[in-house]
C-alpha cells in the first residue's frame, strides 16, 4: 500500500488502502503528536480502545503486562468489534494482533529522533507524568536519560521486529514498515498527514486536538555537535527510518495536498463539551 502512496498513485492508494471496514491500529510512538492524533480520530472512529497497562503494577515484567493487555483486547474485539485501537505497543504485539485479526490495518507517526527524544525527556520531567518525582530522582539530567539502553531506537522497536533493530539493519527496518503498514506519517508534516490519514479512513479532517504538549520550561535541552553525533550513533535505526520516510514524503507532498483539496472539504473535528 505504501509503495502506491509514495509512487504518487493517489487514486489507487486511497481506494485500496481505505477499502472495507478494517480495525485501524495506531502504533503510538511516544512524543509524535500521538495523543492529539488519537483524540481527533476517536471523534469519529468508534468504538475506540486504548491498549494500556497499569504502570504501577510491579507483579510482572512490563512486557508481560502488555502481552496480557493485548490478548484481553483481542478477546474483547471478538465480542464487540472495534474500529480504532491504539497503544504504546511494540512489533511483537502487532504480530499478535495481525494473527488474530485479519482485517487489521496498522499506521504510525514518525518524528525527527533528536526532537522526539528531547520531547520525551521533557515530558518525563513535567507535571503531566504521574511518576515525575521518581524520574527526576533516578535521572538527574538529559545525559543520564539518553545513556539508558531502553531509550535507544525507540521508534524502530515499536514498529519493527527486535532482531532487525538489534542487527542495526536499516534497509530491513524500512522494508518491514513498507510491507506491513497502511500509513506512515511525519509529525513535521502533521496537518497534511492527518488530512491524508482521515481521508483514507473516509472522513477528511483538519487538526484540532492538542494533547500532552510540553510547555516552555527550564528543562529545554540544547545539544552541542558532539552530543548530537552520539545521539545519532545510538539511534541509527530510528534515524534511518525517519530519513527514509522523509525522503519519500517530500516529493509527493505538494501533489498530495492538491489531490486532497480536490477530494473534498475536510470536516472540522467537534470539540468536546466543557466539563461542568
Amino acid at each position: 500500500m505504501l509503495e502506491t502512496l509514495f509512487s504518487g498513485d493517489f487514486e489507487r492508494y486511497f481506494a485500496e488502502a481505505g477499502e472495507g471496514a478494517p480495525l485501524w491500529l495506531f502504533v503510538h510512538v511516544p512524543k509524535t503528536a500521538g495523543s492529539s492524533l488519537e483524540t481527533d480520530l476517536a471523534s469519529f472512529l468508534t468504538p475506540y480502545a486504548n491498549i494500556e497497562i497499569d504502570y504501577t503494577d510491579t507483579s510482572k515484567p512490563y512486557q508481560v503486562l502488555f502481552d496480557e493487555a493485548v490478548q484481553r483486547f483481542i478477546d474483547r474485539h471478538r465480542e464487540v468489534p472495534y474500529k480504532l485501537a491504539a497503544g504504546h505497543i511494540v512489533a511483537r504485539h502487532t504480530d499478535m494482533l495481525r494473527q488474530a485479526i485479519p482485517e487489521l490495518r496498522c499506521f504510525s507517526m514518525l518524528r525527527n529522533p533528536i526532537s522526539r527524544i528531547i520531547s520525551d525527556y521533557r515530558y518525563q520531567r513535567s507535571p503531566m507524568n504521574l511518576a515525575r518525582e521518581a524520574f527526576i530522582r533516578s535521572t538527574p539530567d538529559f545525559n543520564a536519560y539518553v545513556a539508558r539502553k531502553h531509550v535507544h531506537n525507540k521508534t524502530a522497536i515499536a514498529l519493527v521486529p527486535r532482531p532487525i533493530v538489534d542487527a542495526r539493519d536499516i534497509d530491513g527496518a524500512v522494508n518491514y514498515v513498507m510491507q506491513n503498514y497502511a500509513f506512515i506519517g511525519l509529525q513535521e508534516m502533521y496537518p497534511l498527514c492527518l488530512r491524508a490519514l482521515t481521508t483514507l479512513m473516509g472522513n477528511p479532517r483538519t487538526p484540532e486536538a492538542r494533547v500532552r504538549v510540553n510547555s516552555d520550561s527550564k528543562d529545554r535541552v540544547e545539544l552541542v555537535p558532539d552530543e548530537e553525533a552520539e545521539l545519532r550513533r545510538l539511534n541509527a535505526v530510528d534515524f534511518g527510518l525517519f530519513d527514509a520516510f522523509m525522503s519519500r514524503w517530500r516529493p509527493i507532498r505538494e501533489d498530495l495536498r492538491d489531490y486532497l483539496v480536490k477530494h473534498g472539504k475536510p470536516k472540522p473535528v467537534p470539540r468536546p463539551a466543557a466539563a461542568a
